[in-house]
């Protein structure tokens, strides 16, 4: 393969160590297709794990050395396919995910398999769609976790907390589509941008907001923060669905404790949120990402009808890394992208 591809790489320092080097690229195997970048998101975890969260667990996969390229989402132009691959020829665009690994998607080149990535609907821009595959996915399997479908999602009353953040749009924009009805939790600044994304109602966060909406929800969702996960629950009302959280301590507990005792504190944190469940609730479920070929099929549904998008805050070269990794650890608004 020819030289000349370029990655973002961290050294052990943390994102303080960031430089981009060179490397040589290497033929795609039977199952993968090479991407060349156009654009590739900086997603919260990126952050988190630059400065050391979840090495341990994820040492597990490989995904703990260094120097470690970060990034999950991707899209850009195919420039090599494997010699199984027949969804894709050189020279078509694509978006797409890949999972946590040492070779991620903050470089200019990037071998990632051909079912974890999607065509791009004519006449559509490629760096918008750059920012949704991971958190799309992500959310998806919290709304399954939770124990939501397409299917039987339709007349759901479904409680979201950080619903104007990546996740909680995005899993806003869906449920509406598929028929439910959603409250969103957020800040009084961010209303519009829930009601935008098809939030029936937006109910600011309050010491005494838990308690006041009663429990009344089909299901809740939580892209907020691990304290209120306990209060989301007693929102569920008897034989609800269930609940599910991205922000769950599993990878701090293993990092903060070691293997037993993270996985004695994960245990039991789990058991003791399980038995909050309302009677007739069984789906209660922690997130990890992974890709995930049906999250991928209804993603692909919702981008070929524009029902999904995020905006767009900040884009920065690879070389100017430390100022985007800053815009997404500040909170500031919009996702942040790459340039490779």
């Amino acid at each position: 393969m020819t030289s000349g591809a370029a990655a973002l790489c961290l050294g052990p320092g943390g994102s303080d160590g960031f430089t981009v080097r060179q490397f040589t690229r290497r033929r795609p195997a039977a199952d993968e297709i090479e991407v060349a970048v156009t654009a590739a998101s900086v997603n919260p975890i990126d952050v988190r794990r630059s400065e050391g969260y979840g090495r341990r667990l994820l040492s597990l996969i490989g995904a703990g050395r260094f120097p470690l390229v970060l990034g999950n989402d991707l899209a850009g132009t195919v420039t090599a396919v494997g010699c199984r691959v027949v969804t894709f020829k050189i020279g078509d665009r694509v978006y797409g995910v890949k999972p946590a690994s040492t070779a991620g998607t903050h470089a200019s080149h990037v071998l990632v398999k051909a079912i974890h990535v999607l065509a791009v609907p004519e006449g559509l821009d490629l760096h918008p769609l750059a920012a949704i595959p991971y958190s799309f996915t992500t959310m998806w399997l919290a709304v399954r976790g939770a124990g939501l479908t397409r299917e039987n999602a339709a007349g759901k009353t479904v409680l979201v907390h950080g619903a104007a953040g990546g996740l909680g749009t995005l899993a806003t924009q869906m449920l509406s589509a598929w028929g439910a009805r959603v409250t969103a939790i957020a800040r009084r600044s961010n209303s519009k941008v829930c009601l935008e994304a098809g939030a029936s109602e937006v109910v600011e966060q309050t010491d005494k907001l838990f308690g006041s909406l009663g429990r009344t929800f089909d299901a809740t969702l939580n892209f907020a923060t691990w304290e209120d996960d306990r209060a989301l629950l007693g929102c569920l009302r008897d034989g609800a669905l269930g609940h599910a959280t991205t922000v769950h301590p599993m990878l701090g507990n293993f990092d903060r404790l070691g293997w037993l005792r993270g996985m004695l504190k994960t245990v039991s944190q789990k058991k003791d949120h399980r038995r909050a469940l309302p009677e007739g609730a069984n789906n209660y479920t922690w997130v990890l990402f992974k890709p995930d070929k049906a999250a991928l099929d209804d993603l692909r549904q919702f981008v070929e009808h524009n029902h999904v998008s995020l905006p767009i805050g900040l884009c920065k070269p690879l070389a100017a890394a430390g100022v985007a990794f800053d815009h997404v650890r500040k909170r500031q608004p919009g996702r942040v992208l790459l340039l490779p």
